[in-house]
């Protein structure tokens, strides 16, 4: 343990790239041990899906469930042509659709930063869905999502709430907050998202896929004595953070020879999940960043059969390989990928979202915001969304300046 620990520190020290490299190495050594190379070398035929594990069981009793439409939305975000104002924000006028920012708070905060985005419409609303993971001084409360309201026509638009997302495994020993039973905090990096018929798919740095029913949201008790508490007590008290709600992980599928994990998405054609491999743009040539797409049946589980794996191009990186992949979309023989940290500026930034055609020598890139993130396909709408990821003060090019944001672009406009 120790010579892994050791690993990882000076993985750290030496890794200078811009993005969230950092945060993606410290949290892949939260829940397993790094990859190793030789793990980059398997070939299309090693990787595989185990079947689904199923995680619940200790939510079968004694608690109520609520669903999206019943959560009380308690945070206002910002809406109109703010967005746009934040550092190192670039799209093209003609190319915008909509945008929000978050409130003072949460825009600035340096305990949680945003990955993850994704959505689905209930009973006539739209929805955002947002992951976060926290760090420093609040790392043990480990990841949250975020559920936005952005249909304008809703009593409650563009209101939103933080949600903590827990799971059975209670850690033997606790520091900073007080463990109770049945359910503590999910202590992964959360860097990408899926919504697939009613559940979220939460790509998990070396495990997979971790799987949470929106229909299994629970309330649990608030208050300025619940700061520090997690669990349920003796007397059958939950508790989280002062967080309303929890959303518990139901069930998981390990995925094998395909880690890191960084992002998640669904297809156009809602017929796979789509994960993409992030390293850091300054990272060894012998590394190979791949996406891999996983064919999913009507219940949502990721099968063993199919499994389609693409290595994209791009000539920014003096090795063509296309490092810093944050967030990935496919519709097609096309992937589009957010990727940070190139070697190389465009209009303020060193992001890109790059569009690959199967088989092809290089990428066709676009201007990118900042510091942007995961990506989220609304095929009503042909919206194309990302969100950006620092806050102010962050040792990151913004400075002093808020970074965060999430945006929507035309997507024809990068077909």
């Amino acid at each position: 343990m120790i010579q892994r620990k050791l690993f990882g520190w000076m993985l750290l020290l030496t890794i200078t790239s811009i993005g969230c490299t950092d945060n993606d190495i410290a949290s892949t050594l939260k829940e397993e041990n790094l990859s190793s190379k030789a793990s980059l070398s398997k070939t299309a035929a090693d990787v595989s899906v185990n079947t689904y594990t199923d995680t619940s069981a200790y939510i079968n009793s004694g608690f109520s469930f609520l669903n999206p439409s019943q959560i009380d939305k308690n945070r206002q975000a910002i809406g109109g042509s703010a967005y746009t104002e934040v550092y190192g924000f670039n799209i093209p006028e003609e190319n915008r659709v909509r945008g929000i920012r978050w409130n003072t708070d949460d825009e600035t905060t340096s305990l949680w930063r945003p990955q993850g985005i994704s959505g689905f419409t209930k009973d006539g609303v739209r929805y955002l869905l947002v992951s976060w993971y926290a760090k420093d001084e609040a790392e043990f409360k480990g990841s949250r999502i975020t559920l936005i309201d952005i249909s304008p026509s809703s009593s409650t638009y563009l209101t939103y709430r933080h949600i903590l997302l827990v799971q059975p495994d209670i850690p033997a020993g606790t520091t900073g907050y007080s463990q109770y039973g049945s359910y503590a905090p999910l202590n992964v990096h959360a860097g990408g998202i899926a919504y697939f018929k009613g559940k979220i798919y939460l790509s998990s740095t070396n495990l997979g896929v971790r799987v949470f029913d929106l229909n299994k949201i629970i309330e649990v008790s608030t208050g300025d004595t619940t700061n520090d508490k997690c669990g349920k007590d003796s007397n059958g008290n939950l508790f989280a953070f002062n967080y309303r709600y929890i959303l518990p992980q139901t069930g998981y599928q390990k995925i094998n020879n395909a880690n890191p994990f960084s992002t998640i998405q669904v297809n156009d054609e809602g017929t796979q999940f789509w994960t993409g491999q992030y390293y850091s743009g300054s990272a060894d040539a012998s590394i190979v960043p791949k996406v891999f797409g996983f064919p999913v049946d009507t219940n949502g589980r990721l099968q063993n059969t199919g499994i389609v794996t693409v290595t994209p191009k791009n000539s920014l990186f003096t090795d063509n390989h296309a490092h810093g992949i944050q967030g990935v979309f496919r519709k097609g023989k096309r992937t589009w990928l957010s990727c940070t940290g190139s070697p190389s500026n465009s209009y303020g930034s060193n992001a890109r979202l790059a569009r690959y055609t199967d088989g092809a020598d290089d990428t066709v890139r676009f201007r990118w915001p900042y510091g942007a993130e995961s990506l989220y396909y609304e095929s009503q709408y042909n919206y194309l969304w990302s969100l950006t990821v620092y806050e102010p003060n962050a040792g990151a090019q913004n400075g002093s300046q808020v970074n965060r944001c999430i945006f929507a672009v035309d997507f024809s406009k990068y077909e």
